[in-house]
Parts: structure tokens; C-alpha cells; sequence
């Protein structure tokens, strides 16, 4: 197996020791009993393969910024859950406002399906149970048919991590996007209450149902001022989406949200997610996981 290195743009000699999973694995077996050693592991391994991770396609109509802080909080919840999980930032740069990408690579996934870069250079390390890697090139891939040989579900399993989850945060949910990634994907999906929103999230619908085989699309909705208000946006939404597809969708819940906050006359500009929502999202990953 190819061993997974750390590559931000640039990284101490320190700090690349640190990163380097290998380490990691051995800190892992010098606290783990005796019975409970990474040979073992490694021959479980050879004998019945490595386990395939759970790839989690987060669909948002939210804004870019909202997107990439939903991702980051959810990848968070699980990381404290103890899922070893690799975040997949699919979000245009230049969409963002007040949000840059959280953990800075040198290569991009799209880099790796379109055969220019090896795996193991589009990964980071960011801290114990958290990888990311940047998406944002992978549609172009696909779009100039560079996109070719093995998912990325495939390449991780040719790896010496064993990743429970990975999470893809994308604005654009398209399927053939989604298929580099992996041949089984989940679908959850973020809207908000108003107009704009529910319209995204019906486009988002159109492609994740060619991924659904007709299983419902679980949503999220976020935003207003009570409860009924997100049911009934999620209801006009469904109602739309079977009319035009016949695509069921499944309640997850909803979330208040603020678009603004004002302490004095001094605005905050960007939408605030609240932490229940990152957590409700990590545990049904988690329940899927399990499963």
C-alpha cells in the first residue's frame, strides 16, 4: 500500500512528521491493548479487504458560504464521534465570500481523476480523525473527459487509512460529478424557506434523483421563524418534485438561522448555522455508517 503523506502548499519537516498517518497508526497501537496490534489489523485486511467508506453527498441550496461552513461543522461532529473522515470541498473559490477554503492544498481531486497528480498530494491531514481535500476542480474534469480509471472510494481502499466516512459539500450535486467519487453514494440535502432556495433545491432534486433509484432524497430545511413555516416550504418542494420527477423526499428537520447579526450599529455579514444542525447531520451519517 502507497503511504498517504501530508501536502499543504507548504509544510515544515516537523510538521509533515506529524502528519504522516504511518505515525499515527503506530501512536494508535502503542495505546491499544496487546490482543488489538496494526499487524492484525493489516492481516484482517489481506484476508477480507478493506472496508469500503460511506460517502455522503451534503446537497446545498444555501449560499457557497453557508455550504462550506456546513460541511466543515458536520466533518467536525463526526471527527469528534471518533469516524476517521475525509472532507471534500467541492465549492467554487471565487462563489465565496467571507469563507476561503479551510485547510489550503496544493492539488485538487479533479487533478487526481484526470490522472496529473497521485492521491496521496491531494490529501491533508488537518488533525486526528480529519483529512480534506478540495473538489473544486473535479467537474472540469469531468466536463473535458479527463476523468478516467478507479473512484476515489477505490483509491482510499488502496491505502493503509481506513476512513469510515467521506463527506462531499457541493453546491452543484451533479451525478456525473458524484460517480468519481464513488458507485453508492448518500444524498442529503440543505434548503432554505425562501423562493431562491426551494428553486436550487429543485435543480439539486433533478440530479440526485438519477442517483436515488427512486429511495427518498432526505432534506434539511433552514431558516424562518418557526417550524410550520420550514414544513411548508419543504412541502411546496416535495409537491414539486413529485409533479416533475416523481421523486419522493423525506422530512430531516428544520434549523433556525440568522442571515445577520448586529451587536450595536456594527453588522456581521453571512448566515449563522447553529451547532444542532452540524450534529443531527453527523449522526444520521453515522446511523448509515453503522448500517
Amino acid at each position: 500500500m502507497t503511504p498517504l503523506q501530508d501536502t499543504p502548499t507548504e509544510l515544515s519537516a516537523a510538521a509533515a512528521a506529524a502528519a504522516d498517518p504511518m505515525a499515527d497508526a503506530l501512536e494508535r497501537d502503542a495505546a491499544a491493548p496487546s490482543g488489538i496490534a496494526r499487524n492484525q489489523a493489516d492481516g484482517l485486511r489481506t484476508l477480507f479487504g478493506q472496508r469500503e467508506p460511506v460517502v455522503f453527498c451534503v446537497a446545498s441550496a444555501l449560499s457557497p458560504d453557508a455550504t462550506v461552513a456546513l460541511g466543515l461543522g458536520t466533518a467536525h461532529a463526526l471527527r469528534r464521534r471518533g469516524h476517521l473522515t475525509l472532507l471534500v470541498d467541492e465549492v467554487p473559490l471565487f462563489e465565496r465570500h467571507s469563507l476561503t477554503t479551510p485547510f489550503p492544498v496544493r492539488y485538487d481531486l479533479g487533478q487526481v481523476f484526470g490522472g496529473d497528480v497521485a492521491l496521496n498530494r491531494a490529501l491533508r491531514k488537518v488533525m486526528d480523525n480529519l483529512w480534506f481535500a478540495s473538489g473544486m476542480r473535479v467537474q472540469a474534469a469531468v466536463n473535458s473527459k479527463r476523468a478516467r480509471g478507479p473512484s476515489l472510494v477505490r483509491m482510499l481502499q488502496g491505502t493503509e487509512l481506513d476512513f469510515d466516512v467521506v463527506v462531499v459539500a457541493t453546491c452543484e450535486p451533479f451525478g456525473s460529478t458524484m460517480r468519481c467519487y464513488g458507485n453508492q453514494i448518500h444524498r442529503v440535502m440543505v434548503v432554505g424557506i425562501d423562493d431562491a432556495s426551494l428553486t436550487r433545491g429543485l435543480s439539486h432534486v433533478r440530479e440526485l434523483s438519477i442517483m436515488s433509484g427512486g429511495e427518498p432524497v432526505p432534506v434539511m430545511v433552514v431558516g424562518g421563524n418557526d417550524a410550520e413555516a420550514a414544513r411548508e416550504a419543504f412541502d411546496r418542494l416535495e409537491a414539486g418534485s413529485m409533479d416533475l420527477m416523481e421523486q419522493p423526499l423525506a422530512w430531516m428537520g428544520w434549523f433556525r438561522a440568522a442571515s445577520t447579526s448586529v451587536f450595536g450599529d456594527s453588522p456581521v455579514d453571512g448566515e449563522f448555522l447553529p451547532i444542532s444542525m452540524y450534529q443531527l447531520l453527523a449522526r444520521h451519517m453515522a446511523e448509515q455508517t453503522a448500517d
